[in-house]
């Protein structure tokens, strides 16, 4: 046989080769795939006391943490930057000042966190939701996966590898019912293996005039180039929230809705931030006379493209509530920390029902 013979021979059994190790980890992504029911009921854990249905004033306290490993000196190569995971210390750092953030409004009634790893080899395989309900004993706690994958393949150099992640909720007081709804907006195969199956998480509590307060922890999609995905998802929330109001309960949505609030206006951000909308905007169609509760004047979302500079980094607002109108607003506040701890910043807000 001749070189070029054995040559060309050579590159068709790599070539082969190649092509079956693909169609084989592919075959295995389909397998192991993460496929939730459209509507799941999850566990109430923890220990929640029995709400007051006498009881009329709320607080709220909304914040991704963005899995301990987004702090301000990180950055993230899906965005534009180069890093895939940070060392042990700076994720163990990061978690530590998210901790003591969460031990510092531990009189809120309701927390709605947003990218709590539970098992991940980019947040060091720490056991994040655990460790935070450590800290609230006396809370009870509904958690919804959101993000399940055996192997995210890329970067090539350096893969994500194992994720598993979600939206956690702590309450002062023991849900009637909890209820994860699952979006029925994905990214296209094969992307849908390796990507976030988002999802919100619906708690239900009663009150003494036979309504309920109906509360909704949400985390929208980001990386949806084309708008699709987050109108859909809009919709589905809007339908469910609009169809609970009808009813004549109270609702509040908060979380990362990874879309500016509606009257998002970027020259009232006076923190020094150079600020930045999100596109695609708010449609107007979406909760009509429903009140957009956020704080005008600080951004919430940093981009991480690059590690935090103020005046340099691009920021804005897509952390915030949107609150039914039988519900009146008694305050908003951004607890800004320079991005010390996540690419997000926490929020709170206080109510009255009507």
């Amino acid at each position: 046989m001749s070189v070029r013979r054995k040559i060309i021979r050579l590159i068709g059994i790599t070539a082969g080769g190649s092509v079956f190790v693909v169609l084989v980890f592919l075959g295995f992504l389909k397998m192991t795939e993460f496929s939730p029911a459209k509507q799941v009921t999850p566990e109430i854990k923890g220990n929640g006391r029995v709400l007051d249905p006498s009881k009329r004033d709320f607080t709220f306290f909304i914040w991704n943490i963005g899995y301990a490993g987004l702090g301000r000196e990180q950055d993230f190569f899906y965005d534009g930057g180069k890093m895939v995971m940070p060392g042990w210390e700076p994720c163990a750092r990061n978690f530590d000042g998210i901790k003591k953030q969460l031990n510092a409004i531990d009189t809120v009634d309701f927390i709605f966190l947003q990218e709590t790893d539970v098992y991940a080899k980019r947040s060091w395989y720490t056991d994040e939701v655990a460790e935070i309900a450590a800290l609230f004993p006396a809370r009870s706690m509904v958690y919804a996966t959101n993000y399940d994958c055996r192997f995210v393949p890329v970067p090539v150099h350096q893969p994500m590898g194992r994720v598993v992640s979600g939206l956690a909720t702590w309450s002062l007081f023991r849900p009637l019912q909890a209820e994860v709804i699952y979006f029925d907006a994905f990214f296209p195969w094969p992307k849908r293996m390796v990507f976030l199956k988002r999802c919100f998480i619906i708690l239900r509590f009663g009150l003494d005039n036979g309504k309920a307060l109906v509360i909704i922890n949400t985390h929208n999609s980001a990386f949806d180039s084309t708008g699709a995905l987050r109108k859909r998802e809009l919709f589905m929330l809007d339908s469910t929230m609009r169809s609970e109001y009808q009813r004549g309960n109270y609702v509040v949505a908060g979380g990362d809705w990874n879309i500016n609030p509606r009257d998002f206006n970027v020259s009232s951000v006076i923190s020094g931030d150079r600020v930045t909308g999100v596109w695609p905007p708010l449609e107007p169609g979406f909760f009509p006379g429903w009140q957009f509760v956020f704080n005008p004047v600080h951004p919430t979302n940093r981009n991480v493209d690059m590690p935090y500079q103020k005046g340099v980094t691009k920021t804005t607002i897509i952390d915030f509530y949107v609150v039914s109108p039988n519900i009146e607003v008694k305050s908003v506040a951004t607890l800004s920390q320079g991005f010390e701890y996540s690419d997000h910043e926490p929020v709170v807000m206080g109510v009255r029902l009507k």
